[in-house]
């Protein structure tokens, strides 16, 4: 008789299992590399928020400490726009507020720079002139996270702060400027030039 030579190889059982074993490990190799990129674009986006929401708290309260007194809101009053009556002629005034755009606009003078990128976005923003010479100031910042289904994650900065004036109550180098007021929605305000005050050519929506 013949001997039969049986060949080494997979019965088709064995191939479908090792398929099946296949993508379920495949399977969640992926799920674990997405779900960890996407822990590190939310880490990123966040430390981002924190960051600049941090890197403004400094700036603003730096500016509100060396003002000569609040412009606007009135005392014991609340506004979405702050504006400072400093002693340098450069910086007077100094505004701060939010734009059409959602983002943070800070004046001085004549100079307006936006202090957000625009991946973060301002809401809520509120100042109150607290009586004693302090500012209580608030606002939330928003960043959306760009993972496969964007996520925003929003955070709310506060602080109080106390100015300490250096005696130097002249508007810039003019003794008084009018005050800076909203009308027909457009905030207006007034700066020193040569001893003469002047309306700005610049506006604010408020």
């Amino acid at each position: 008789m013949n001997n039969i030579r049986m060949r080494a190889g997979f019965s088709l059982l064995e191939t479908i299992l090792f398929l099946g074993i296949l993508s379920i490990m495949s399977g969640t190799i992926v799920a674990v590399y997405i779900s960890t990129q996407e822990a590190r674009i939310r880490q990123r986006a966040v430390a981002e928020l924190e960051q600049t929401g941090t890197s403004v708290m400094e700036a603003m309260t730096k500016n509100i400490r060396r003002a000569e007194k609040v412009l606007t809101p009135a005392t014991n009053t609340t506004g979405s726009i702050l504006s400072l009556q400093m002693a340098s002629n450069a910086e007077y005034p100094t505004i701060y507020a939010r734009n059409a755009e959602g983002n943070l606009v800070n004046v001085q003078k004549t100079s307006t720079s936006a202090l957000l990128t625009s991946r973060v976005k301002i809401s809520n923003i509120s100042f109150r002139n607290v009586a004693n010479a302090n500012v209580a100031y608030s606002f939330d910042l928003t960043i959306t996270i760009p993972t496969v289904v964007p996520v925003p994650y929003k955070r709310t900065f506060s602080a109080t702060v106390t100015l300490f004036p250096d005696d130097q109550s002249e508007a810039g180098g003019c003794s008084v400027c009018t005050a800076p007021i909203c009308t027909a929605s457009r905030y207006i305000w007034y700066d020193c030039d040569n001893g003469t005050c002047t309306q700005s050519d610049t506006t604010i929506a408020c």
